[in-house]
């Protein structure tokens, strides 16, 4: 197993553990009024939280702090980045230039939430 894959398993056991884990993420976005109503885990779409979707080796719940951009609560799955060998976060966003502007790699840490 590469580096990068024992680190995107990594992601899944640890997030959201008590320590962050962090690393190289595929980071992009999508616009929330283009998709359903809510997200997987039943969070409204429309919600002025700051919410993400990940791949399936990051847990619902988590929390994704993106280098540069903020902090997400990941709320949502997507297709994108699942068998890729490094974890995917798409943010929930308004507009579509937004959601091109944040395609990237970027170090993303994931966290517990807040208790």
């Amino acid at each position: 197993m590469t580096l990068v894959a024992t680190a995107a398993l990594l992601v899944g056991l640890l997030a959201p553990a008590d320590a962050p884990w962090c690393g190289l993420t595929r980071l992009s976005g999508y616009v929330r009024t283009e998709h359903g109503p809510y997200t997987y885990d039943g969070t409204p779409i429309l919600t002025a939280e700051p919410i993400a979707a990940a791949s399936w080796d990051v847990r619902l719940g988590a929390v994704a702090d993106i280098d540069g951009v903020g902090s997400f609560r990941i709320a949502d799955r997507g297709h994108l980045g699942n068998g890729s060998p490094m974890p995917w976060v798409d943010v929930a966003v308004w507009s579509r230039s937004e959601a091109f502007a944040l395609t990237s790699v970027r170090t993303v840490c994931f966290r517990r939430p807040p208790a």
